[in-house]
């Protein structure tokens, strides 16, 4: 136990000190001395735990920079205990449940554990803008990605505390879209699993809807009718298939109907080839497609929300049992998902993009795409491999039947469980970023 908590601070401290170093300078308004990042998002989420133990509406919450609370209920009961204590004590303690976050993930996905895990953390914090800007803005999407990742990939000779699906569970109830997870467990044979993770789910809806029937209402209501107080699909920043579709096609009902078309069937893809991976070991690559599945599949994918790039960036790094294309297309979309040039090179303000020139509509599609094609180029693969499996070597170079490992995660810290909700996007780059140009 000491030998293992040693370990974790040892990945711990550089990382959490560079983000302490770097947020005031990631969106725009923070300072460094006195130390005071914009962390925005995270400031609406205290402004909406205080207005529910007020008892006002938290959908009417507005913060001081603009910005509206619109999470299921439950995840405004999730966050009362902001509503208690200094505001930097929270920006402190929310920035290290991301590291922490962030380090399992790396850890649970095949990282070297130690120093190398650390410096590997901390260069993540700088330069890959999904993983930065989620700190930045003091959100949870590394938390939400920690919760699903803990739950598929526990650690070897482990007992298992929490039942597998319960994390899942938990996360789809602050954030929809990791139900896909549940249909990837349906998949691979965890029937179990996914009735825990559904009734976890049920029941924490349940509750929020017993203390916030009229929001609730409000909230999945507006969620059906596109009401999401944020940025529309069209704004750059929305990296999902949808976004896609009403950037080349306008923001109209049909465009926005054929990206969702899309992205279901991509989705569907997503949990049969990552069925096929994880039944032939190579398990946090089949989880880590179902995370970006996640993000071309909904509506509105902020670039910060593509934070499963990090699993996959570091499988592309370091597996040896996926196809040579597979990790070179992995690394690609990793790389140009980190830089984020749709943000950092292109015109983001209301309207914009009905004037991109095909350049321009190039970049600004150019990640979701690459996430689609890799998805549905393995399902191409699979199909072909499965219509020849007869005459197949196993130990073909490449071939996931020839692995033996049956778990891809060495040792990790703890399960950590804590996480709230999800909001939107702003900026890119390494500079500072402006929070008023949407979020979600």
């Amino acid at each position: 136990m000491l030998a293992r908590l040693r370990t974790g601070a040892i990945e711990f401290v550089l990382p959490f000190a560079v983000a302490l170093l770097i947020l005031p300078f990631v969106i725009s308004g923070g300072s460094l001395i006195p130390w005071s990042p914009a962390t925005t998002d995270l400031e609406v989420y205290v402004y909406a735990a205080k207005d529910l133990l007020a008892g006002k509406d938290v959908y009417q919450t507005v913060s001081p920079r603009g910005l509206f609370f619109i999470y299921p209920p439950i995840a405004a009961i999730l966050m009362i205990p902001l509503a208690f204590g200094p505001y930097v004590v929270w920006q402190l303690v929310w920035t290290a449940l991301l590291i922490l976050s962030q380090n399992l993930v790396l850890a649970r996905t095949g990282m070297r554990r130690g120093v190398a895990l650390a410096l590997v953390s901390a260069c993540v914090v700088i330069a890959m803008e999904p993983i930065r800007t989620t700190l930045g803005y003091g959100q949870v999407n590394t938390m939400l990605m920690m919760l699903v990742i803990a739950d598929l990939l526990p650690v070897k000779g482990r007992r298992r505390i929490i039942p597998q699906g319960a994390l899942i569970g938990l996360a789809a109830a602050i954030k929809l879209t990791p139900l896909l997870f549940l249909v990837f467990l349906f998949l691979v044979g965890r029937r179990r699993a996914v009735v825990v993770g559904t009734i976890t789910f049920g029941v924490l809806t349940v509750i929020g809807a017993v203390v916030m029937w009229a929001g609730t209402v409000e909230f999945f209501t507006g969620l059906v009718g596109g009401n999401t107080k944020t940025s529309g699909p069209q704004y750059v920043g929305n990296q999902s298939l949808v976004g896609v579709t009403t950037r080349l096609a306008g923001e109209t009902t049909p465009a926005t109907l054929a990206g969702l078309a899309i992205g279901g069937i991509v989705a569907l893809l997503s949990v049969l080839v990552a069925a096929y991976w994880w039944q032939h070991k190579e398990r946090a690559f089949g989880v880590a497609l179902v995370g970006i599945a996640t993000c071309l599949a909904s509506p509105l994918s902020w670039t910060h929300h593509w934070v499963w790039v990090l699993p996959l960036g570091v499988l592309a790094m370091i597996s040896e049992r996926l196809p040579p294309w597979t990790r070179v297309t992995a690394g690609v979309l990793t790389v140009w998902v980190s830089i984020c040039l749709p943000l950092t090179v292109l015109p983001y303000h209301k309207g914009a993009a009905d004037s991109y020139t095909i350049l321009q509509q190039g970049i600004a599609n150019a990640g979701p795409v690459l996430g689609a094609a890799l998805i549905v180029a393995l399902a191409v693969r699979q199909v072909l491999r499965a219509r020849t499996a007869a005459g197949t070597d196993p130990t073909m170079e490449g071939s996931p039947e020839s692995t033996v490992d049956d778990t891809p995660a060495p040792r990790s810290t703890d399960e950590a469980s804590g996480g709230v909700s999800e909001r939107g996007s702003g900026g890119a780059g390494p500079g500072k970023q402006d929070y008023a140009s949407g979020h979600d």
